[in-house]
C-alpha cells in the first residue's frame, strides 16, 4: 500500500480553505506582531556597525547563548525577527503563512495552532544552538522559518493533494513538500541561511502529524516544565510536590490531553498506560462526587 492510499491522506482541504484575513485569527495575529517588529527595528537605528537593529539585537539567538542561561529564552524570541536588509525574508515568511496557515489553524484550532507555532519555534531554536554548542561556531540565527515551515508541511501532510502554487507553477501540495525536503536538505550553508533550522521545523511537524501529537495539556509555560523535568530525570527521580491543588491539577490537564486525543484519534489510538489513568483518573472523580454528596 502506497502513502497515497492511506487513510490520513485522503482528506482534501476544506472548500473555504483559502485565506482571508480575519483579526482573531492567529495566523493574522502572527503576520501583525512580525511585521510591526519588523518596522519598529528598521526605524529604530543601529546602535553599531555590525548591529542587526536595537529589537533584534535583544530577540536574535546566538550560539554564545548556550553558556548563558540568562539569555536562553533567545531560543523562542529569535523567531520574531527578521533581517532588516532584506525585506523579503519577512515577506516570503508571512506569505507562506497566510496562504498555508489558515486551513491548519481551522483543522486544530486557534489555541492549538498558537502551540505548534510556538513550539516549533522553541524546538528549532533549542536544536540551533545545541548544535551550535556541540561542532562550535559564533553564528547567529533569527526568523520564523523553521516555525513556519512546519506549519506549512502541516498543511502539505493533511491535504497533500490539494492544488498549490510554488512560483507561479501549480502542483499537487505533496509534490511542493518532497521538493521543499530536497531543497534545504541539499542546500549549501554557505548562503548564510539557516538550513537546518527548516529542517528541524520540517521534522517537528512530520512528529506532530505521524505521532498524533496533540499540546492541548499545555495551558502554561509551567506545564512544559514539568514535562520535560519529567523526561529528564525519568523514573528513577520521583518528583515530589506537597500541594493536593497541584496533583488534582496535573491529573485534570492530562485528562483534557487524552480525551483531545480522543476526538482527534478516536479511543482506539490511546495507549495502554493511557487507558488505565483514564480508568483510574474517572473512578477517583466518582469517588469524589459521592463523598461531596
Amino acid at each position: 500500500m502506497g502513502l497515497q492510499d492511506r487513510y490520513y491522506y485522503q482528506e482534501e482541504a476544506p472548500l473555504d480553505w483559502r485565506p482571508s484575513w480575519d483579526q482573531r485569527s492567529a495566523v493574522s495575529l502572527l503576520i501583525i506582531v512580525n511585521a510591526v517588529i519588523f518596522l519598529a527595528n528598521a526605524f529604530l537605528g543601529r546602535p553599531a556597525e555590525d548591529s542587526q537593529g536595537i529589537i533584534n539585537d535583544l530577540l536574535v539567538l546566538r550560539a554564545s547563548d548556550a553558556t548563558q542561561p540568562w539569555w536562553w529564552w533567545h531560543t523562542l524570541s529569535y523567531a520574531f525577527a527578521h533581517n532588516r536588509e532584506n525585506i523579503f525574508h519577512l515577506v516570503f515568511n508571512m506569505m507562506s503563512l497566510f496562504f498555508l496557515g489558515r486551513p491548519v489553524e481551522q483543522r486544530y484550532g486557534t489555541m492549538e495552532f498558537y502551540r505548534i507555532y510556538l513550539l516549533s519555534a522553541l524546538f528549532c531554536g533549542a536544536l540551533w544552538l545545541a548544535r551550535q554548542s556541540i561542532f562550535g561556531g559564533q553564528a547567529s540565527v533569527l526568523g520564523a522559518s523553521g516555525a513556519v515551515l512546519c506549519i506549512c508541511m502541516l498543511f502539505i501532510f493533511n491535504y497533500p493533494t490539494t492544488t498549490v502554487f510554488l512560483l507561479f507553477i501549480p502542483m499537487p501540495a505533496w509534490v511542493m513538500g518532497v521538493l521543499i525536503v530536497l531543497l534545504n536538505f541539499f542546500s549549501s550553508t554557505g548562503d548564510g541561511i539557516a538550513y537546518d533550522v527548516h529542517l528541524f521545523g520540517i521534522a517537528f511537524a512530520a512528529m506532530y502529524f505521524f505521532l498524533r501529537w496533540n499540546f492541548s495539556w499545555v495551558q502554561s509555560p509551567a506545564d512544559l516544565w514539568y514535562a520535560f523535568r519529567r523526561r529528564l530525570l525519568g523514573p528513577r527521580l520521583k518528583v515530589v510536590r506537597s500541594s493536593e491543588f497541584d496533583r488534582e491539577r496535573r491529573d485534570a490537564l492530562e485528562a483534557d490531553r487524552i480525551l483531545a486525543k480522543i476526538h482527534e484519534s478516536g479511543k482506539d489510538s490511546l495507549t495502554t498506560k493511557e487507558k488505565r489513568f483514564m480508568e483510574r483518573y474517572s473512578q477517583a472523580i466518582r469517588d469524589k462526587n459521592k463523598s461531596e454528596s
